[in-house]
C-alpha cells in the first residue's frame, strides 16, 4: 500500500501519537538538567528557595531566549505571579504542552505552588521565556532574575548561562573496552516504524549549499529531527540529548550522523544553521531549502508545523518526533522528547552494529 492513501496516512498518523504516548518517560526532562553544567547559587525570600536556575545561550540572530529553575516552598501556599529580567524586554511563564502530536508553547498567567509544594521550571515543560532580549545572552555570564510572589513578594537571583551544546557528560572511571560498551540487548526501547511501511525521502540542502537527499548518507545511521533555530525550549533539549548520546557511543558514533532540518527557513539561514547545530555537535548538519521543499520533506516524515503569531513576531508549532534511519536507509525507529540519553545510546548502538 503507498504511504499517501487517504486510508494508510491517518493510521499511520495514529500510531505515531500512540508511539509518542506509550515511549514516553519523565526521566528525560530531568536528565538534560542533570547534564548541565552547575547553576547559579540558591536565593530564597521568606518561606520561598529557588534553586538550579539556568539559560542557554541564544543563537545568532535569537529574539528570545529561556530560563530554567526550581521554585521550592516551605511555607503556606503562594502564587507565582510574573516574571521580570531587565535583559529583555519582556518575561513570561509558558507551558510547552504537546497536543494532538503537536508541540505547543502557550502563555501561563500565573502559576499556584501548594504548601510545601515544589514547582520545576525544566526543557519540554513550564519555562520562563524572554521576550525581545537586549543583546545575546553569551556562555559564562550570569541572567537577573526576579520572581514575583502574591504573598512572598520579590525574589531576585541569578542564572547561569550556559552554552548551546558544550557541557560533557561527567567523566568516567576506568571505562569498559569498545567490545563492551554496546551489550547486545534483546529489544529497541525506542518506538519501531511499522515494518511494511515505506521509509520517506526528502531532497533539501545543507548549511554548505550542497544538495542533499537520503541516499547521501548510506551506510550511516541517521538520526533526523525537524525544527527551528530559535526555538527555545524543545529543539535545544533534543538535540543536546542527541549530542551526548553521540558523545557516549564514542567511535561508533563515526558511523551515524544527526540531520536537524529546519522549520523556518526565512529566518534559519545557512549561516545562522551551521553555527546553531555544530554548537551541539560539529558533525551534526542542518539541511534547509524552499518552502515547498521543506513541506515536502515534513510531509514525507508526517511532520506538522504551522507558523503562529506572536505580536509582532512569530513562532512555529511542530511536531517532535524523532526518525531514525539504519544504514541500508530504511525507517527503523522513533524516539520522542521524552527519550532518555541512555535509550538512544542502547538503541543507536543495536543498529550501528547490524
Amino acid at each position: 500500500m503507498h504511504r499517501n492513501t487517504p486510508l494508510f496516512r491517518p493510521l499511520l498518523a495514529a500510531w505515531l501519537l500512540a508511539a509518542a504516548a506509550g515511549g514516553a518517560a519523565t526521566a528525560g526532562g530531568a536528565e538534560v538538567d542533570a547534564r548541565i553544567a552547575p547553576a547559579a547559587d540558591a536565593a530564597s525570600s521568606g518561606s520561598i528557595r529557588v534553586v538550579g536556575a539556568w539559560s542557554r545561550s541564544t543563537a545568532p540572530g535569537a529574539s528570545v531566549g529561556v530560563v530554567y529553575f526550581e521554585v521550592i516552598n516551605a511555607g503556606a501556599a503562594d502564587t507565582l505571579l510574573a516574571i521580570e529580567c531587565p535583559a529583555a524586554e519582556r518575561a513570561e511563564m509558558h507551558a510547552t504542552a504537546r497536543a494532538d502530536g503537536i508541540m505547543k508553547m502557550r502563555p501561563v498567567a500565573s502559576v499556584d505552588i501548594p504548601a510545601g509544594g515544589r514547582l520545576a521550571f525544566r526543557p519540554g515543560g513550564l519555562h520562563a521565556m524572554l521576550i525581545g532580549i537586549k543583546q545575546p545572552l553569551a556562555e559564562g555570564g550570569r541572567l537577573p532574575v526576579t520572581l514575583v510572589f502574591r504573598r512572598a513578594g520579590k525574589l531576585r537571583f541569578e542564572a547561569a548561562i550556559q552554552g548551546l551544546g558544550t557541557a560533557d557528560p561527567p567523566p568516567v572511571t576506568n571505562p569498559p573496552p569498545a567490545s563492551a560498551v554496546l551489550p547486545p540487548p534483546a529489544d529497541f526501547r525506542l518506538a519501531v516504524w511499522p515494518q511494511r511501511a515505506e521509509s520517506p525521502a526528502l531532497r533539501l540542502v545543507d548549511f554548505d549549499g550542497r544538495s542533499r537527499q537520503l541516499a547521501d548518507y548510506r551506510g550511516r545511521v541517521l538520526v533526523i529531527f525537524f525544527g527551528f533555530v530559535r526555538c527555545p525550549d524543545a529543539c535545544p533539549a533534543q538535540l543536546f540529548k542527541l549530542a551526548l548520546a553521540m558523545k557516549r557511543l564514542g567511535p561508533v558514533s563515526e558511523h551515524m550522523r544527526v540531520l536537524f532540518v529546519t522549520l523556518d527557513p526565512e529566518r534559519d539561514t545557512p549561516q545562522v544553521l551551521k553555527g546553531y547545530v555544530t554548537a551541539f555537535d560539529p558533525r551534526f548538519v542542518g539541511l534547509t531549502g524552499s518552502t515547498a521543499d521543506i513541506d515536502r520533506a515534513a510531509m514525507s516524515f508526517y511532520v506538522e508545523y504551522a507558523r503562529v503569531a506572536r505580536g509582532a513576531d512569530y513562532s512555529i508549532d511542530h511536531s517532535t518526533s524523532t526518525f531514525v534511519l539504519d544504514a541500508r536507509g530504511r525507517l527503523r525507529l522513533v524516539g520522542t522528547l521524552d527519550t532518555t540519553v541512555e535509550d538512544w545510546v542502547h538503541d543507536l548502538g543495536l543498529l550501528a552494529a547490524e
